[in-house]
Protein backbone atom coordinates (compact mmCIF):
# COMPACT_ATOMS: atom_id res chain seq x y z
CA UNK A 1 0.00 0.00 0.00
CA UNK A 2 1.37 3.37 -1.00
CA UNK A 3 1.34 6.51 1.13
CA UNK A 4 -0.93 8.46 -1.22
CA UNK A 5 -3.84 7.56 -3.43
CA UNK A 6 -3.11 10.58 -5.60
CA UNK A 7 -0.25 13.03 -6.12
CA UNK A 8 -0.66 16.18 -8.20
CA UNK A 9 2.70 16.85 -9.85
CA UNK A 10 3.11 20.44 -10.97
CA UNK A 11 0.64 21.74 -8.40
CA UNK A 12 2.07 25.27 -8.40
CA UNK A 13 1.38 25.84 -12.09
CA UNK A 14 -1.72 27.26 -13.74
CA UNK A 15 -3.39 23.89 -14.32
CA UNK A 16 -2.20 22.48 -11.01
CA UNK A 17 -4.04 25.22 -9.15
CA UNK A 18 -7.31 24.12 -10.74
CA UNK A 19 -6.63 20.42 -10.20
CA UNK A 20 -6.11 21.07 -6.48
CA UNK A 21 -9.44 22.93 -6.36
CA UNK A 22 -11.15 20.05 -8.15
CA UNK A 23 -9.76 17.54 -5.64
CA UNK A 24 -11.26 19.59 -2.83
CA UNK A 25 -14.60 19.51 -4.62
CA UNK A 26 -14.41 15.74 -5.11
CA UNK A 27 -13.45 15.15 -1.46
CA UNK A 28 -16.82 16.60 -0.41
CA UNK A 29 -18.42 13.43 -1.77
CA UNK A 30 -18.53 10.87 1.03
CA UNK A 31 -17.15 8.21 -1.32
CA UNK A 32 -13.88 10.15 -1.61
CA UNK A 33 -13.65 11.86 1.77
CA UNK A 34 -10.85 9.49 2.83
CA UNK A 35 -8.71 10.24 -0.22
CA UNK A 36 -5.04 10.42 0.76
CA UNK A 37 -3.40 12.96 -1.50
CA UNK A 38 -0.33 15.13 -1.80
CA UNK A 39 1.03 17.81 -4.08
CA UNK A 40 4.43 17.85 -5.72
CA UNK A 41 6.63 20.33 -7.49
CA UNK A 42 10.19 21.46 -7.83
CA UNK A 43 9.84 24.59 -5.67
CA UNK A 44 8.41 24.06 -2.19
CA UNK A 45 7.68 27.75 -1.66
CA UNK A 46 5.65 28.01 -4.87
CA UNK A 47 3.69 24.89 -3.97
CA UNK A 48 2.98 26.37 -0.52
CA UNK A 49 1.83 29.60 -2.19
CA UNK A 50 -0.58 27.63 -4.36
CA UNK A 51 -2.00 25.80 -1.36
CA UNK A 52 -2.39 29.11 0.49
CA UNK A 53 -4.11 30.69 -2.50
CA UNK A 54 -6.53 27.78 -2.89
CA UNK A 55 -7.16 27.86 0.87
CA UNK A 56 -8.19 31.51 0.69
CA UNK A 57 -10.35 30.93 -2.39
CA UNK A 58 -12.15 27.88 -0.98
CA UNK A 59 -12.10 28.42 2.77
CA UNK A 60 -10.46 24.99 3.16
CA UNK A 61 -7.42 24.53 5.40
CA UNK A 62 -4.71 22.98 3.23
CA UNK A 63 -1.85 23.50 5.65
CA UNK A 64 -1.63 19.75 6.31
CA UNK A 65 -1.51 18.67 2.66
CA UNK A 66 1.83 16.88 2.20
CA UNK A 67 4.29 18.47 -0.22
CA UNK A 68 6.73 16.31 -2.17
CA UNK A 69 9.71 17.82 -3.97
CA UNK A 70 10.17 16.46 -7.48
CA UNK A 71 11.81 17.89 -10.59
CA UNK A 72 11.67 16.55 -14.15
CA UNK A 73 15.43 17.12 -14.39
CA UNK A 74 16.04 14.88 -11.36
CA UNK A 75 14.99 11.27 -12.08
CA UNK A 76 15.62 10.17 -8.49
CA UNK A 77 13.17 12.77 -7.20
CA UNK A 78 10.55 11.62 -9.71
CA UNK A 79 11.02 8.01 -8.64
CA UNK A 80 10.70 8.97 -4.98
CA UNK A 81 7.44 10.76 -5.78
CA UNK A 82 6.07 7.91 -7.92
CA UNK A 83 6.88 5.19 -5.40
CA UNK A 84 4.64 6.97 -2.86
CA UNK A 85 1.64 7.32 -5.19
CA UNK A 86 -1.02 5.01 -6.52
CA UNK A 87 -1.76 7.66 -9.17
CA UNK A 88 0.30 10.63 -10.38
CA UNK A 89 -1.70 13.37 -12.08
CA UNK A 90 0.97 15.07 -14.16
CA UNK A 91 0.22 18.71 -14.99
CA UNK A 92 3.80 19.69 -15.79
CA UNK A 93 4.20 20.84 -19.35
CA UNK A 94 4.83 21.11 -22.11
CA UNK A 95 4.75 17.33 -22.27
CA UNK A 96 6.93 17.14 -25.36
CA UNK A 97 9.79 18.39 -23.16
CA UNK A 98 8.86 17.17 -19.69
CA UNK A 99 6.40 14.27 -19.95
CA UNK A 100 8.59 11.24 -20.64
CA UNK A 101 10.68 11.32 -17.42
CA UNK A 102 7.51 11.38 -15.32
CA UNK A 103 5.95 8.46 -17.22
CA UNK A 104 9.20 6.51 -16.90
CA UNK A 105 9.33 7.05 -13.12
CA UNK A 106 5.69 5.98 -12.79
CA UNK A 107 6.26 2.82 -14.82
CA UNK A 108 9.38 1.92 -12.85
CA UNK A 109 7.74 2.52 -9.46
CA UNK A 110 4.32 1.06 -10.20
CA UNK A 111 2.23 4.22 -10.15
CA UNK A 112 -0.55 4.94 -12.60
CA UNK A 113 0.05 8.08 -14.66
CA UNK A 114 -2.70 10.49 -15.70
CA UNK A 115 -1.79 12.53 -18.76
CA UNK A 116 -3.98 15.62 -19.02
CA UNK A 117 -2.03 17.23 -21.83
CA UNK A 118 -3.58 18.44 -25.01
CA UNK A 119 -0.66 17.03 -26.97
CA UNK A 120 -1.94 13.92 -28.81
CA UNK A 121 1.32 13.34 -30.69
CA UNK A 122 3.26 13.16 -27.43
CA UNK A 123 0.61 10.89 -25.93
CA UNK A 124 0.85 8.53 -28.90
CA UNK A 125 4.65 8.50 -28.82
CA UNK A 126 4.64 7.79 -25.08
CA UNK A 127 2.18 4.93 -25.48
CA UNK A 128 4.34 3.45 -28.23
CA UNK A 129 7.58 3.86 -26.28
CA UNK A 130 6.22 2.24 -23.12
CA UNK A 131 4.01 -0.28 -24.95
CA UNK A 132 0.80 1.17 -23.50
CA UNK A 133 -2.60 0.60 -25.00
CA UNK A 134 -5.40 3.13 -24.97
CA UNK A 135 -8.32 1.84 -22.92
Amino acid sequence: MKAYDLVVFGASGFTGHYVVREILSIKKDDRYSGLKWAVAGRNENKVKETLASVSVATGEDLSNVPILIADVKDPASLEKMAEQAEVVVNVVGPYRFFGEPVVKACVEKGASHVDISGEPQVRNETRAEFNFHHL
